[in-house]
């Protein structure tokens, strides 16, 4: 397990900083002036200038590289042209709110796509079943903007019983404002002990976390279920029922711990997917995150932040992979 563990250290090393250099460059080919973009509307030339060296614009294109690589090794993603403020110090503020509905919506998805994949496994062919499997197959096909559009019609402008948009009611930041201690909204509203504020932001968190997690939920349910059925099939599952082990402690015991290993990576894999989702479900929902962050630095051609984010998906996409690799390793040790 050391030298596992070791191998994908290294290799994560390895992906980071192929990542780091592709964004690099990409990012680098984009057209417009940097510098002008950092000084706004009627710049000057000399003004331009000025920042051009500021922010070592003026320097080989390798030498930018190298300066570049040696400030991400101090979390230095360089300054953001839009907001004239470190980036690093911007994602910090912005990457707790997206995720708070990663998280959930990523437990949400494993928790009922496990379960809804178990029990259609073992109802084969019955009714609830066909009913798993229809609602899975709706749930992989829907579009994530279309859901969440469709959620806001359906459940604010129909029958009011959700908030349109936004993290919190804007009276509840004047009478009950929140406190930013860890940046995740519910957890700072419990230690802070505003319990008025936390049930209105769980409040205002059920339509995007919803939009987020129906899709992978669907994947993850599917893949269960076809695993599961599949590993019962298997000859050693067999050979036990022929012993008399009974059938519950077959599917349950036996069957669906072989069956998690494929399981787990779909989950690994859905964190991209809920990552990615998160840019449609904040700006729909107005919710001031990572994606609505990146739109807006996408409209004003901020390379450096766009790096930035580029960087922090990379990354959490790369660590929940591996670990991922290493629970699929403790739990099936047919991979050692």
């Amino acid at each position: 397990m050391l030298l596992f563990l070791c191998k994908r250290f290294v290799g994560l090393i390895a992906l980071l900083i192929a990542l780091s250099t592709l964004v690099f460059f990409f990012t680098r080919s984009l057209p417009g002036d940097a510098a002008a973009l950092y000084i706004g509307g009627n710049a000057k030339p000399e003004q331009i200038e000025r920042a051009r060296t500021e922010l070592g614009l003026d320097k080989p294109l390798i030498v930018q590289y190298k300066r570049y690589m040696e400030r991400l090794l101090h979390a230095d993603m360089g300054i953001s042209l839009r907001t004239h403020r470190p980036v690093f110090k911007d994602l910090m503020e912005k990457i707790p709110m997206s995720f708070e509905l990663v998280l959930w919506a990523l437990f949400i998805a494993t928790f009922f796509g496990v379960s809804f994949g178990v029990i259609a496994a073992y109802f084969q062919g019955s009714l609830i079943d066909d009913t798993i499997k229809g609602f899975t197959s709706a749930a992989v096909s829907i579009p994530i903007f279309f859901l969440a559009l469709l959620l806001q019609l359906l459940f604010f402008n129909y029958l009011g019983w959700f908030p349109l948009q936004g993290r919190i009611d804007s009276f509840l930041e004047f009478t009950d404002p929140l406190q930013n201690i860890t940046g995740f909204s519910m957890v700072d509203t419990l230690i802070s002990g505003n319990f008025k504020a936390f049930f209105n932001v769980s409040w205002h968190m059920v339509l995007p976390v919803t939009a987020l997690f129906v899709g992978p939920l669907g994947i993850i349910a599917r893949l269960t279920r076809s695993s599961l059925l599949d590993v019962m099939d298997q000859d050693y599952i067999m050979a036990a029922r022929a012993s008399g082990i009974s059938e519950r402690v077959l599917f349950f015991y036996y069957g669906l711990r072989n069956a998690l290993s494929p399981v787990l990576t779909v989950i690994g894999l859905s964190v991209a997917l809920i990552l990615l989702s998160t840019f449609y479900v904040e700006m729909i929902f107005n919710w001031p995150g990572i994606g609505y962050y990146s739109l807006a630095a996408i409209m004003s051609l901020d390379y450096t932040a766009l790096m930035g984010v580029t960087l922090m998906i990379g990354t959490v996409y790369v660590i929940a992979n591996t670990i991922m690799d290493i629970l699929r390793r403790i739990i099936d040790p047919r991979i050692k």
